[in-house]
C-alpha cells in the first residue's frame, strides 16, 4: 500500500490567512520593465505563445525538505526572449504581493521554469495556481507562486524572504527530507554552487 506523501502547504504569499479563490479564466501574467517588447498574456493562452514542456525534476525548501515531481509549463528563458530584456534583474511578483529579485542569468542557466502543472494536473492553489516559478538550483523561497508580473530591472531589491533574514539561498550540503519516500537525501552534486557565481553568461537578445 502505498503511503500518502504529505506536501508542507507553507505559502507565504497569503501569510496569515489561506490563498484567495482564483480562477484560471482572466488571469494574466506580464513582463514589463526595462524591455523592447512589453507582454502581458492570459495564462490560459500561454500554449498558443510558447512550447508546453514537461520536466521531472526536484527541488529543494530551505526548511529541510525535499521532492521531485513531473512537472509541466513553460521555460522562463523562451517567454523572456519574447520580451527583449535590457536589464540584469528579474524582479518577479504574485498577486499577493509576495517578491523576489534575482539575476536573470542565473535564472537561465539554472533552468527555471514557469509551472502551470504537477504530476499532470494543474496546480493546486497552494501549489501556486495558476502559474509558478520554479527554480531548481536554488532554494524555493525565491520561486515565487501565482505569478503576476515579470519585471526586468537594473535595481536589485530584497525579496520578502530576505527582508526577514534569509539572504543566501544556495543549497547547503547536508541531507533534505525527501517527502516522497521519508529518506534523507543529499542534494545532487549540481545543485550545490554559488547563487550568483560562477554562472555562465547568457544572452537573451
Amino acid at each position: 500500500m502505498l503511503k500518502t506523501r504529505k506536501i508542507p502547504t507553507f505559502y507565504w504569499e497569503y501569510k496569515g490567512h489561506t490563498p484567495p479563490e482564483m480562477k484560471l479564466e482572466g488571469y494574466t501574467i506580464s513582463v514589463l520593465g526595462q524591455v523592447r517588447n512589453p507582454l502581458t498574456f492570459a495564462v490560459a493562452d500561454l500554449p498558443d505563445h510558447l512550447p508546453f514542456v514537461t520536466a521531472q525534476r526536484r527541488f529543494y525548501c530551505v526548511n529541510g525538505w525535499t521532492m521531485e515531481d513531473m512537472w509541466g509549463g513553460f521555460r522562463l528563458e523562451d517567454l523572456i526572449r519574447l520580451a527583449g530584456p535590457e536589464a540584469k534583474y528579474l524582479r518577479t511578483t504574485s498577486i499577493g504581493g509576495y517578491e523576489d529579485t534575482t539575476p536573470l542569468a542565473d535564472l537561465i542557466a539554472g533552468e527555471a521554469m514557469l509551472a502551470t502543472h504537477m504530476s499532470g494536473a494543474p496546480l493546486a492553489p497552494k501549489r501556486g495556481f495558476p502559474i509558478r516559478m520554479l527554480i531548481f538550483d536554488m532554494y524555493q523561497f525565491k520561486a515565487v507562486k501565482s505569478v503576476s508580473t515579470l519585471e526586468l530591472t537594473d535595481e536589485y531589491r530584497p525579496g520578502t524572504w530576505q527582508k526577514v533574514g534569509y539572504r543566501d539561498a544556495s543549497i547547503q550540503p547536508y541531507p533534505h527530507l525527501d517527502i516522497n519516500s521519508g529518506e534523507r537525501l543529499m542534494p545532487e552534486p549540481a545543485v550545490l554552487k554559488s547563487v550568483s557565481g560562477g554562472q555562465k553568461k547568457i544572452s537573451l537578445s
